[in-house]
């Protein structure tokens, strides 16, 4: 099979990919920079220079594969609003300029994002309800644009994935020591928040048989309704990094307001905020994400438990210190 991917030298992509080649799939790449090119060479794939936010070149490449993966993304909880729209929404219309009259499967990665982060219970069949932060918001269009593509003959699926953790997670483990540093950990709330935690591969597992059963168009959700709420993960995670550090926890209105005054700082000092209010939304309320329609459409269900994919994952952190 002949695969075309954006994003493939992030997280979830290169983790895609490097599975997908495990498979002898010939896999192409679009890569941006100098190091992305490296990049994907060493994942054995094929480099495509480009850009997603720019038409060019880079477009001829995405026709000729049989299945196209959009993973790129600015995925970040800290930025502005008219660059989540130049890749998030532009990107996307760029890569659906190049598939037009396609006859392929399109993959389309998404996020659980999409629904705002309003406390509730969320499955495959909710509808994206923009939240305010321009991440969650730029997801939403982009879907809406797959939308529009599927009922002009596109062949897509959508995936909304939760909280991926794992080896060469930039997030996760990072953010949580650089709390721990100051010898506390911030909770909000009672903690009894749902992690939607779900190990890298996982997800990849989800999405490559999602490919392989030919993207067929739909809704899916990779979570792991088995993980610990935020207060365990953090313990769990505590206790294997060795770290005695203290758990305060935050009430949610108080953690907004903290967060609105650190992004206003952030504005005028042009650092990022130690915390953002997309976080305290993401972590402060209650949502649940439900896979039950993913299961049995795909027969898929998450496999690696909590407390390997920790160790797993620290680790690769570990391996990684050490060689720094």
């Amino acid at each position: 099979m002949r695969i075309f991917i954006t994003g493939g030298t992030g997280f979830i992509g290169s983790s895609l990919v490097r599975h997908l080649r495990l498979e002898n799939h010939e896999v192409r790449v679009l890569a941006r920079s100098k190091q992305a090119i490296k990049k994907v060479r060493s994942l054995d794939a094929i480099p495509v220079p480009g850009d997603i936010t720019e038409s060019g070149p880079w477009q001829e490449n995405v026709p000729l594969a049989n299945t196209v993966v959009h993973c790129a993304a600015l995925a970040s909880d800290w930025g502005r609003r008219r660059d989540y729209k130049r890749v998030n929404v532009d990107g996307t219309a760029n890569i659906l300029d190049a598939i037009k009259n396609w006859g392929g499967d399109y993959l389309h990665i998404s996020s659980i994002a999409v629904h705002g982060f309003r406390p509730g219970v969320y499955n495959e069949n909710s509808p994206v309800r923009r939240g305010g932060h321009p991440y969650c918001d730029s997801k939403a269009a982009a879907e809406q644009l797959i939308d529009r593509a599927v009922a002009e003959g596109l062949k897509a699926s959508i995936v909304r994935i939760a909280s991926a953790y794992g080896p060469g997670d930039p997030h996760f483990i990072k953010r949580l020591l650089e709390q721990a540093k100051y010898g506390r950990i911030f909770i909000i709330g009672r903690g009894n928040q749902p992690s939607n935690l779900i190990y890298i591969d996982d997800v990849t597992e989800g999405l490559v048989t999602i490919i392989k059963q030919g993207c067929v168009p739909g809704r899916y959700m990779l979570s792991n309704p088995l993980a610990p709420d935020i207060l365990n993960a953090v313990e769990y995670a505590l206790a294997l990094l060795a770290l005695n550090v203290r758990i305060k926890r935050v009430p949610l209105m108080i953690a907004r307001g903290m967060a609105f005054l650190q992004e206003s700082k952030g504005h005028l000092t042009g650092n990022r905020p130690p915390f953002t209010r997309y976080a305290v939304m993401a972590l402060g309320n209650v949502c649940t994400y439900s896979t039950e329609i993913t299961s049995r459409k795909l027969g898929w269900s998450p496999k690696t438990s909590i407390e390997e994919g920790f160790k797993r994952t620290i680790s690769w952190y570990k391996m990684l210190k050490s060689i720094e």
